[in-house]
């Protein structure tokens, strides 16, 4: 029973991770040979070991089969098939009910959508739900932000827009996080969404509504705005200043918006390690991913420390995300400052997980409003390039 009960553990964990382990040749002819064993069983309809589904599912996924539906899991095994079976095939029946804003044209769009298609980011089990909801103020007071406008026409139920939702872990924090607040979620994949929806459910959220469509037809949507989050979206679009000149025009005057942009200066061996990848022309297929990961880990080259170490490297679908992109954009400071220009937008705060940096910041900068410089703040990320981690993640208002 122990023995089991490790396995399904194990077999979770691979799951979760998308079987990002490397699979010796040895493992690879026993695996086919298991599945060989469980099929004829099942063609008989002789009794399933769950050791040997334990053992299978922790390097293929279970729905795959067919016989997986006909599984008696015991208590050990419960949680391995509701989640490898029973929850992927009812996103497979969330899909059908999930409305579709506008059909998606744009090639870069197609060719993003298509990736997370193959490779929904992330693929979350657990994540922070608040208990206490803020309104707009207390939400801006807690973060530190400054307002260069005034909020007070902006509602008490206020309108979010999700630009971007991927699987739906931002989307379920921001919809428990602000107060009377109702969540319009969009993202290009039909599998991240189906995702989102079916944890959204699991979280008995009711403020949340998701659609398919592309940040470049929003405006199809027919509404404003009191709050928009697009964080690590944009700079996957072909053009991420148009994209965000969509979002601008969806917000309300007054409004705030958040974002995630990659930063140039903290990404420098991601692009590296990109260049290396492009170089050698290896292609985003799961083999040859995991492939060029463990060439990077047996490396143990100091330059790509911080690459290895990054929590994107540790599932298949966000190493594709981290080194295999189909479309990158990088930004710095001052040309996001001449972005917010450009587009009638101040800056009003950073959001920062460890607030460390931001004490640092003011211990060399002092309390006189510098941490809403970003020209400050550019100087600073210049001699401490990880300050940001590898995203901007800021708030600005629409003047």
């Amino acid at each position: 029973t122990s023995l089991l009960k490790f396995q399904s553990s194990l077999a979770l964990q691979c799951f979760t991770n998308e079987f990002i382990f490397v699979e010796t040749e040895e493992e690879a002819n026993a695996v086919k040979g298991l599945e060989k064993q469980i099929f004829e069983k099942s063609l008989i309809k002789k009794q399933l070991e769950n050791y040997d589904i334990a053992c299978l599912a922790s390097y293929r996924p279970l729905q795959r089969y067919d016989w997986s539906e006909s599984i008696h899991p015991n208590a050990e095994m419960d949680e391995l098939i509701k989640r490898q079976v029973f929850q992927v095939n009812e996103e497979l029946l969330i899909r059908n009910e999930i409305p579709e804003l506008k059909t998606i044209e744009n090639e870069i769009s197609l060719a993003v959508k298509s990736q997370y298609e193959e490779n929904p980011y992330p693929r979350w089990v657990q994540t922070r739900i608040e208990v206490n909801a803020l309104e707009i103020k207390q939400l801006a007071s807690e973060i530190g932000l400054r307002f260069a406008a005034t909020v007070d026409h902006l509602s008490t139920a206020p309108e979010v827009l999700v630009a971007g939702c991927g699987t739906g872990q931002h989307t379920v924090s921001t919809a428990s996080r602000i107060k009377n607040c109702h969540v319009t979620a969009v993202d290009l994949s039909l599998t991240s969404v189906s995702y989102a929806w079916r944890k959204t459910r699991e979280l008995n959220l009711q403020n949340i509504n998701y659609i398919q469509a592309d940040i470049l037809d929003l405006k199809e949507l027919g509404k404003n705005f009191d709050i928009i989050e697009s964080t690590g979206v944009l700079h996957h679009m072909d053009n991420p200043v148009a994209g965000w000149q969509v979002l601008v025009d969806l917000l309300k005057p007054g409004g705030l918006m958040r974002l995630g942009l990659y930063s140039e200066l903290a990404r420098a061996r991601i692009v590296e390690a990109r260049q290396m990848i492009e170089k050698r022309n290896i292609p985003s297929n799961k083999e040859d991913m995991i492939g060029f990961r463990q060439a990077l880990i047996e490396q143990d080259n100091p330059v790509f420390r911080n690459v290895i170490q990054s929590e994107d490297f540790f599932s298949t679908s966000t190493l594709r995300d981290l080194l295999f992109h189909v479309s990158e954009t990088r930004f710095t400071l001052p040309q996001i400052q001449k972005i917010l220009d450009d587009l009638g937008l101040a800056f009003v705060g950073f959001e920062f997980r460890d607030k460390k940096q931001k004490q640092l910041f003011r211990t060399q900068h002092g309390f006189d409003g510098s941490e809403y410089d970003l020209d400050r703040w550019h100087q600073f990320e210049t001699s401490n390039p990880s300050t940001f981690g590898m995203m901007y993640q800021f708030w600005v208002q629409k003047l």
